[in-house]
């Protein structure tokens, strides 16, 4: 919201679709939900599905197209992973009923592999981008670390991987600022610990152990290729906007 809000002046709703099932879609969008008002949205709808639905598919066209018949300048999807990619197939169809579309799961290759050409345009976070520049202080580069994944894995390398192997990094020194493997030791030697690796910046706010210390990127896909797009420090180039994504080009008729 605040890159369109950067990107749009005049930008004002916000439509949210989200799996019923789990703490994560409704964790993710109650904060949309908070900051939207305070950079001046309105949330036009909250629409809940259930993911494990039999016939997504036909229930994720329905969406898309109720969603479409709203007009929200913004539209927010959060789920499961197959979920996302049904759905963002469906919204395809009616790119030119939002200016943009974000979807948790754009950032990942499967979102690449479900779409092929249908992925311009979409926006996701991303927890880290090898695009994106961190300062890494302790631990091998972000080159090195690909390196290793690739050779390691064979797999298209992903921020879920990259994410578990800086998890290892911070237990690493924790270790070593703690000296000891006592429980207790390690979480004291977390909480005091403000560092940065190849993955952004280590803090963590001690009572509740929320991670304070770095930020989720923004991405969008851009000519068939991932596009840091916020924060404005990491980007590589400015948003597309609006939303004109999709083969399928359909303007909602009610």
């Amino acid at each position: 919201l605040p890159l369109v809000r950067a990107t749009d002046g005049a930008a004002r709703t916000v439509g949210i679709i989200r799996s019923s099932r789990g703490t994560f879609p409704g964790a993710v969008t109650s904060a949309v939900e908070r900051d939207a008002v305070g950079l001046g949205f309105r949330i036009a709808f909250v629409w809940e599905y259930d993911p494990s639905e039999t016939g997504f598919r036909e229930s994720a066209r329905d969406l898309a197209a109720a969603a479409a018949g709203q007009r929200p300048d913004v539209l927010v999807a959060v789920g499961r992973i197959p979920n996302d990619l049904v759905l963002a197939e469906s919204l395809n169809e009616w790119s030119g009923a939002f200016k943009a579309v974000a979807v948790v799961a754009a950032p990942i290759d499967q979102f690449r592999q479900a779409l092929g050409g249908g992925t311009d345009g979409f926006l996701g976070p991303s927890q880290w981008e090898q695009a994106a520049r961190y300062p890494g202080e302790y631990g091998p580069s972000a080159a090195e670390v690909m390196d290793s994944l690739a050779r390691q894995s064979g797999l298209a390398v992903d921020y879920p991987m990259v994410q578990a192997y800086a998890a290892g990094l911070v237990a690493q020194r924790c270790v070593e600022t703690a000296g000891s493997l006592d429980d207790r030791a390690l979480r004291g030697a977390a909480d005091r610990l403000d560092f940065s690796t190849f993955y952004g910046r280590f803090k963590i706010e001690p009572r509740s152990g929320r991670q304070v210390g770095r930020k989720v990127v923004l991405v969008q896909w851009q000519e068939g290729h991932k596009t840091l797009v916020w924060p404005p420090e990491q980007r590589q180039a400015p948003l597309v906007y609006p939303w004109r994504g999709g083969r399928v080009k359909r303007e909602p008729d009610f």
